[in-house]
């Protein structure tokens, strides 16, 4: 957990976060194996928790796609794709226990913070689907003063 310190530095706007997820979305759909089905959409942004020590007003945003339900095959080859590719750039494996999941990828940048999981890797009655989120950020940059 960050503390209230690191909480309060600067980061990147909420803009480039979002550019730099729209970024890693493109890269990954570039090397994937499958097509996305539908789009999330416009990006989700929720206010990160503070834990009530602040400050608070910091956003973190996703942006993600669905590939409908994707043979077992193309599954594997899918999740091997991906998994190459953000090791690649950088990404580590996450594995949150006790919520670990043996039906994502989970892969985080430690450089940046950001955060891409493959859903629906292994369990054929689920769609197949991508996110990748950002690290807490202040929407224009700074926190406020």
């Amino acid at each position: 957990m960050d503390t209230l310190q690191e909480r309060s530095k600067p980061t990147m706007t909420l803009d480039q976060a979002k550019k730099q997820i729209d970024n890693y979305l493109a890269d990954i759909l570039a090397k994937l194996p499958i097509k996305p089905t539908a789009s999330s959409g416009d990006f989700s942004d929720l206010e990160c928790d503070a834990n009530d020590v602040g400050p608070h007003g910091r956003t973190q945003t996703s942006r993600g796609y669905d590939f409908g339900d994707v043979p077992s095959a193309t599954r594997a080859e899918a999740a091997g794709a991906f998994r190459t590719l953000m090791i690649e750039r950088g990404f580590q494996s996450v594995a949150d226990a006790p919520d670990f999941h043996p039906d994502w990828i989970k892969l985080k940048n430690p450089s940046d913070s950001f955060l891409a999981v493959l859903d629906g890797v292994s369990d054929a009655s689920r769609n197949v689907s991508l996110n990748v989120s950002s690290p807490c950020v202040w929407p224009n940059g700074t926190p406020p003063a």
